[in-house]
C-alpha cells in the first residue's frame, strides 16, 4: 500500500475518466487498462487532488463538512488516498 504522508500534494491522474453509477463511481484508467469502483465519498477525494493542497489540508476540508469522529475520519481519507495511489488514480508530488 502506498505511503501518503499529510504533507504530500496528491494529484489526480488526469488520463482516469470518471464515470457515476447510482451509489458508486467508475474511474477508468485507459493507460493500463483499469477500472476502479469506488464509492462517492473516495471520488469527492479524488476530486480534491489537484496538487494543489496537502494531503492534511484535503482531510482538513472533508473533517469540516462531516464533523464527528476525526481520527477515525483522517484513517480512511488515507487509506482511500493509499487505495487510489496504489491504482494509478493520484500521485504525489
Amino acid at each position: 500500500m502506498a505511503e501518503i504522508k499529510l504533507d504530500d500534494k496528491p494529484i489526480r491522474n488526469e488520463s482516469c475518466h470518471m464515470e457515476e453509477l447510482d451509489d458508486e463511481v467508475l474511474l477508468y484508467n485507459p493507460t493500463n487498462n483499469k477500472t476502479l469502483y469506488i464509492n462517492k465519498s473516495a471520488s469527492v477525494i479524488w476530486q480534491l487532488c489537484n496538487g494543489e493542497q496537502t494531503t492534511e489540508e484535503i482531510i482538513t476540508m472533508i473533517q469540516d463538512a462531516y464533523p464527528g469522529n476525526k481520527e477515525g475520519l483522517q484513517r480512511d481519507i488515507l487509506d482511500t488516498l493509499s487505495n487510489l495511489a496504489d491504482n494509478d488514480a493520484v500521485r504525489v508530488v
